[in-house]
């Protein structure tokens, strides 16, 4: 590939080499690729999502993960050939400051980290409700205490504790977890997609459907509307991923392995959420699938396997949710140490700890955020239906940040497009249409939810800006006043 360094003005940190560091060459291209895949948690996305898409497009729903797929695959691309110059664990953030201009390189990085702590906050409420439904799965509790607001939050933030205990204590250790995590909701899922196909083919039982190449099928999914809806909610798929670019400072090879790894996770994940959507909606009819919610893969396990072996599933979704409170927690911690590295972010959260070779303090700090939030919309309903509209179009921060990631690259590698084939597709054209596409999705969200439920994720932009202005006015840094680069040859 024509990538070669970065122009003048790259990643300078400003941190003597005696200082504390994050701990370098630790992670290899296969741990980071685990936590790309188990950041976007394909077990709890599939048992949150798979129901509304189906609800969505009916049959069409492996056509609209295919297409949903391709301009999240595009900014891996833009991912892969901006880490490739400036191996930065601030990943978008630090890209945007260098290559676009630094108040939106800010702002980008503000987004991202608060779509990280919403996750975060919502995510150890349904690993407590996960954990409930298992132990009550058993038999060791009752149904009344397995629906305890209270016992969940509690059980949440116990599971909260521990990933946050582990980030703080060694990029090592998180990744070792991640190893397990991923495997088993990743093998439990695949098996049982596995066994679903094998048993409609073979034995047809009642309510199950042949299988069909048209499901794959732009026209199965019901035309404009039924992409714009379907999309919107298929990019939620593939979030989490760009996590390996967010520890390229603590991998082997920084400046290749988290971009490869971003893209490999792209394919396994495709894999996995394919060979599942077919398999549902070959074996259970479209109401059931509507009809059985958030409940609908323990549903499908059960019509696979008796008990105790369906309770396999179960175990799934509460790794998988597990994991991904994890992994969503170790790019905030991440992001906010390179922007105080930078000095346009509290000087907190860009200390190392000289034992553990992690920004502990700001993870800590992160954890605290997020463990106060779990408990405030777990246990007040007024909260919690505001959080809720919130959670539910944190996709918009998403599309956000990693379309415009898309368009910094196109921009970045501008004088630079025209040297070589890859450089125009894979840097220029791809991550241009991705993030083009990306804002798409993003206005149709806000348009098909409406403003008022729109109205948390739109504070969450407009507090972006009084930020940003607030970091300007104390930073003492040149930060601000750096001229941005482009990337140049050799």
């Amino acid at each position: 590939m024509d990538v070669t360094s970065a122009a003048s003005g790259g990643s300078e940190h400003g941190a003597s080499t005696e200082e504390p560091r994050l701990r370098g060459d630790t992670l290899s291209l296969f741990d980071t690729t685990a936590i790309a895949v188990a950041s976007v948690a394909p077990a709890y996305t599939i048992a949150a999502t798979i129901f509304l898409l189906v609800a969505t497009v009916g049959l069409g729903s492996p056509a609209i993960i295919l297409i949903s797929f391709l301009p999240v695959l595009c900014i891996a691309f833009a991912y892969y050939f901006m880490n490739r110059r400036d191996p930065d664990c601030g990943a978008s953030y630090a890209w945007l400051a260098r290559t676009l201009n630094p108040y939106i390189g800010w702002f980008n990085g503000w987004v991202q980290t608060a779509a990280s702590i919403l996750f975060c906050v919502a995510a150890p409420a349904l690993a407590g409700a996960n954990t409930l439904a298992l132990l009550e799965s058993f038999g060791w509790i009752n149904g009344k205490t397995a629906g305890s607001t209270v016992l969940t939050a509690l059980v949440g933030l116990a599971w909260l504790v521990l990933v946050s205990a582990m980030v703080i204590y060694g990029i090592r250790l998180t990744a070792n977890f991640q190893w397990v995590m991923v495997l088993v909701e990743y093998l439990v899922v695949l098996a049982f997609s596995i066994t679903g196909l094998v048993r409609a083919l073979a034995f047809h039982p009642a309510g199950s459907r042949a299988f069909s190449l048209a499901w794959f099928s732009p026209s199965s999914v019901g035309g404009f509307t039924g992409l714009a809806s379907g999309v919107a909610l298929g990019v939620f798929f593939f979030w989490g991923w760009d996590t390996a670019a967010n520890l390229n400072e603590e991998t082997e090879d920084a400046d290749t392995s988290p971009g490869i790894a971003g893209i490999l996770s792209m394919f396994i994940l495709l894999v996995i959420f394919l060979i599942n959507a077919a398999s549902v909606q070959s074996l259970l009819p479209v109401h059931t699938i509507v009809g059985q919610g958030g409940n609908l893969l323990f549903y499908f396990a059960q019509r696979l396997a008796p008990a105790p072996f369906n309770y396999l599933m179960l175990v799934a979704i509460l790794s998988s949710t597990v994991a991904t409170t994890q992994t969503t927690l170790l790019p905030a911690s991440r992001v906010t140490y390179s922007m105080a590295r930078d000095g346009v972010f509290p000087k907190l959260f860009g200390k190392i700890s000289p034992r553990f070779h992690t920004p502990a303090q700001g993870t800590l700090v992160l954890a605290v955020i997020a463990g106060v939030g779990l408990l405030i919309t777990t246990l007040s309903p007024t909260v919690s239906k505001t959080f809720g509209d919130l959670i539910s179009n944190i996709g918009v921060l998403v599309a956000f940040y990693y379309g415009i990631t898309g368009l910094a690259c196109a921009w970045a590698y501008r004088h630079i497009l025209f040297r070589s084939a890859t450089n125009l597709i894979l840097a220029g054209v791809l991550p241009l249409l991705g993030g083009i596409f990306l804002f798409w999705v993003a206005y149709q969200v806000i348009v098909q939810a409406g403003v008022g439920p729109s109205m948390p994720i739109i504070v969450t932009f407009v507090l972006g800006v009084p930020l940003v202005i607030m970091a300007r006015l104390f930073s003492k840094s040149d930060f601000f006043h750096k001229p941005t680069v482009s990337y140049q040859p050799e």
